[in-house]
């Protein structure tokens, strides 16, 4: 049909010579067509959702600060001061009996106690700061 539709017309060109460099070029790109066409549809997803998590984390981390800048503690009184020391000691107190076990077993080398060994700074540090706040907190409390 297509010869009868170019003779009716007086379309007379002849279908370029194509090498087979180019026509395997060709065709590589036609039977990728449908696999290309998804990754980047896929990847369009992906780019669109990674903008959104940015925009997310940027707005968290400004809210964040701003409500840092913000707060206004007020001082505790010495009770509120008490009771949060007294339950800071206990837990403090249950770090270091979880932790002295761990520590023994790791010392005799036993394989499984690895875990109370490298949970051990964090919860130090955990300790540690909470102490640092209320030291903090009581001295606001002073003026």
């Amino acid at each position: 049909m297509a010869v009868a539709t170019q003779q009716a017309l007086g379309v007379s060109r002849r279908p370029l010579r194509v090498g087979r460099i180019r026509y395997g070029l060709w065709w590589l790109d036609r039977t990728t067509a449908g696999v290309r066409g998804r990754a980047r549809v896929l990847a369009g997803g992906a780019a669109a959702a990674g903008r959104e998590l940015a925009w997310a984390a940027e707005l968290s981390l400004r809210t964040t600060t701003r409500r840092a800048e913000l707060a206004r503690p007020e001082p505790w009184s010495d009770r509120k001061l008490l009771v949060s020391a007294m339950v800071l000691a206990v837990c403090a107190l249950a770090v270091a009996t979880v932790l002295g076990a761990g520590m023994a077993r790791w010392a005799m080398t036993e394989s499984n106690s690895l875990l109370f060994a490298a949970a051990g700074a964090p919860a130090v540090g955990l300790v540690f700061l909470s102490l640092a706040y209320l030291v903090f907190a009581s001295k606001r409390g002073c003026r």
